[in-house]
């Protein structure tokens, strides 16, 4: 088992891997990414995550890129790799070209890097079965949250003001005081026996988790409503999840120095994690697991 990158197509260790320093995605950020969950060697939701990366690229007014291609590097990626359970780190940048701050004029072959690490889920199911902390911060992220850019600036200070704090996330309020979400998750949460998440639009990130979460509770008979909520209301909520691609579903037990409910993960909260690891479950026994062929 060892961590590989692929960098427009040539598979190495990672300690190998080279991009130039006048790449885009290094000089300006200007690139997009993905982030897929392995389980026995496949990505899951993987038209999803797709999907998402071809919008962004379209959004972010990228010349056209061969996504059947990319998952062929993909997979060849994961299979020398030996890596059954893992994340898949999709990047694809502009290009390289002379510092300017203009779309290269002609355009430039875009940089495309995937790297498949191993991901121990240890700490997260310790999380889920303790419940977690988050700290309430100002949303300072730019206004299409939307695109799935590398431009994590704002994110990454915020989640660096959460662990100091000691907290395990950051919740997120725009300038009117409302909910978006947390750093790297999106955020849900129960008022009344109903399911409520922020609506969709370019203040939140369209979470292939969320979507998927929320097509569970259909099944499952939990009512799902959009709203806008005040840090006020998020903390006086029954429940309040996290969700995301690595991390699954996750409870949240406490806000700043508020306790959510009764201070313990909630019912919902086990519910919709139960029903995200059944559709893993039925999605294996649907896809064969990817042979590995490790690097010598």
């Amino acid at each position: 088992m060892q961590v590989l990158a692929c960098v427009n197509g040539e598979i190495v260790p990672i300690e190998e891997a080279r991009v130039p320093v006048w790449d885009r995605g290094f000089l300006f950020g200007d690139a997009v990414y993905e982030v897929f969950r392995m389980y026995r060697g496949r990505c899951f939701l993987e038209a999803e995550h797709l999907a998402r990366l071809g919008r962004s690229l379209r959004e972010l007014k990228f010349e056209e890129h061969d996504l059947g291609r990319l998952m062929g590097r993909v997979r060849a990626t994961i299979e020398r790799s030996g890596i059954r359970e893992g994340t898949l780190y999709v990047q694809i940048t502009r290009g390289v070209a002379p510092r300017s701050h203009p779309f290269p004029d002609p355009p430039v072959p875009p940089t495309e890097v995937i790297v498949v690490r191993p991901y121990d889920d240890g700490p997260t199911q310790r999380a889920r079965e303790a419940g977690v902390r988050l700290l309430s911060l100002p949303d300072l992220r730019w206004k299409r949250c939307d695109i799935k850019s590398t431009n994590l600036l704002a994110n990454v200070l915020a989640i660096e003001e959460a662990r100091r704090a000691g907290a395990f996330e950051a919740v997120l309020f725009d300038h009117e005081g409302l909910v978006t979400e947390a750093t790297h998750s999106s955020i849900l949460w129960v008022r009344d026996g109903r399911l409520e998440g922020t609506p969709e639009g370019n203040e939140i990130l369209p979470g292939m988790t969320r979507q998927l979460v929320l097509r569970l509770t259909e099944s499952l008979g939990i009512p799902f409503h959009a709203a806008q909520v005040t840090l006020g209301q998020l903390k006086a909520a029954d429940e309040v999840l996290l969700v995301a691609t690595t991390s699954e579903v996750v409870p949240v037990v406490r806000i700043d120095d508020a306790a959510i409910g009764s201070g313990s993960p909630g019912p919902i909260a086990g519910r919709l994690h139960g029903a995200y690891e059944a559709a893993v479950r039925a999605w294996l026994a649907r896809e064969p697991e990817v042979p590995a062929r490790p690097v010598a």
